[in-house]
């Protein structure tokens, strides 16, 4: 698999991140799911085809993503809702796998092979 390849692929598979939400939460919102996807495939097909705004457009909501996370962690971490504290492992595993993936993509869209195949 060449470079372009793996760079091509990139651009497709940073949905992941914005959509790692535990199942139960995500059974009520898959027309915006959807939605998302659409719309991160078109930015992907924009930077495919030079666009240098749709990559800082990429970095911006990966970068969005993660603070928002990181925000929403403690709060949503821990629920009081019976009076004594529960933690939500699910919620915790999956914020966090999807902060590191967040992360790692802005480090991986910010080098410079990907500004290069843009053209940025």
């Amino acid at each position: 698999m060449g470079s372009s390849t793996i760079i091509r692929a990139l651009f497709f598979f940073q949905i992941i991140p914005l959509i790692l939400y535990p199942p139960s939460t995500l059974a009520g919102g898959l027309a915006i799911i959807a939605v998302a996807a659409v719309a991160v495939a078109a930015l992907g097909v924009m930077a495919i085809r030079g666009r240098a705004w749709a990559l800082t457009m990429s970095i911006f909501i990966q970068g969005f993503n993660a603070i928002i996370r990181i925000m929403m962690f403690f709060s949503h971490a821990v629920s009081m809702s019976t009076g004594t504290p529960v933690t939500d492992w699910p919620y915790i595993i999956f914020s966090l796998a999807s902060i590191a993936l967040s992360i790692w993509f802005l480090y991986r869209l910010d080098r410079t092979d990907v500004r290069l195949f843009v053209g940025a």
